[in-house]
């Protein structure tokens, strides 16, 4: 009877602990959401790193990342991607070309510069792992599942949220064939004055550029 008592009260105490966890997350995220809407632009600096130790690649970048709602410029080493919300101009500099196509062609939305720091809104469950220390700062450490994983190349995103200023610092992007892409936010400015012509490739910029567009 004892042990059938303990295990009953072991069951209670890790389904409290559950549901915690759950009010937690689901509490933090909301307060960035919250903080994400008084957000006209975003201005971010960061690094990313590519590992994947199956095949011994350690990629190290540095970038810089404009976002005004649906509207976004990625700068990222040798490329800059621009998009209107509706196209997207991928630059490579080292060959000089751009690569034009219709946002909702390429790539995952849900990794879109534009969804950066608010991408648990839609498509994910999520977790609360606990407290960690991320670049000597203390964060809240969440998990993001896709709701769809059979659609997705990854499975989990790793969330880390900055426990007093409220704001993101770092994303780890989990590949399902064991690469992970690491995401750093060096620096943060939300509400910074930010044209929308700087969301229109113009090729005058890029003397000789050859444009190969893919809308056609």
């Amino acid at each position: 009877m004892k042990n059938v008592i303990a295990q009953t009260l072991t069951m209670c105490l890790l389904m409290g602990f559950t549901i915690a966890q759950a009010q937690s997350s689901e509490k933090i995220l909301a307060q960035l959401s919250e903080k994400a809407k008084t957000y006209t632009t975003v201005y971010a600096e960061y690094s990313s790193q590519l590992v994947d130790k199956a095949n011994d690649v350690d990629i190290r970048q540095t970038g810089k990342a404009y976002v005004k709602g649906e509207k976004y410029m990625l700068e990222l080493g040798d490329y800059t991607m621009i998009s209107d919300g509706e196209s997207v101009w991928t630059y490579e500099k080292a060959a000089n070309d751009c690569y034009i196509d219709y946002l909702e062609d390429i790539g995952d939305g849900s990794l879109s510069p534009s969804r950066m720091f608010t991408i648990w809104e839609d498509g994910f469950k999520h977790e609360l792992k606990g407290e960690a220390k991320t670049n000597g700062k203390a964060a809240w450490w969440i998990n993001l599942y896709p709701t769809n994983p059979a659609e997705k190349n990854f499975h989990t995103i790793q969330l880390f949220v900055d426990k007093d200023k409220m704001e993101v610092i770092q994303f780890i992007v989990k590949g399902r064939e064991g690469n992970d892409i690491v995401y750093t936010i060096d620096a943060f400015q939300p509400n910074k004055e930010v044209s929308d012509g700087q969301f229109k490739f113009n090729p005058k910029n890029y003397p000789g550029v050859n444009l190969i567009d893919n809308r056609i």
